[in-house]
């Protein structure tokens, strides 16, 4: 994989924040933006696969259902597991 350098222009008191946290962590600033852009990118992934799962399962007609929600005894429940 390909490094490449880029610039923030951030506010000095978050950058001092990020630099104590990160020493207490033993990590760098740098180690610390790439873990949060990973986990916000893998994050919004999960939702938009998950979004695209509820629609075709909507459309497919799967969780239509004309039973009334209250008539449904909670052993019945169990016993469809």
């Amino acid at each position: 994989m390909e490094a490449r350098n880029i610039t923030f222009n951030l506010p000095a008191d978050l950058i001092r924040q990020a630099k104590v946290y990160a020493a207490q962590h033993d990590t760098t600033v740098n180690a610390l933006v790439r873990e949060l852009l990973r986990e916000k990118l893998n994050a919004d992934r999960r939702a938009r696969a998950a979004a695209k799962r509820l629609l075709e399962l909507a459309q497919s007609g799967t969780l239509q259902s004309t039973v009334d929600p209250g008539s449904i005894r909670r052993e019945e429940l169990y016993e469809r597991r």
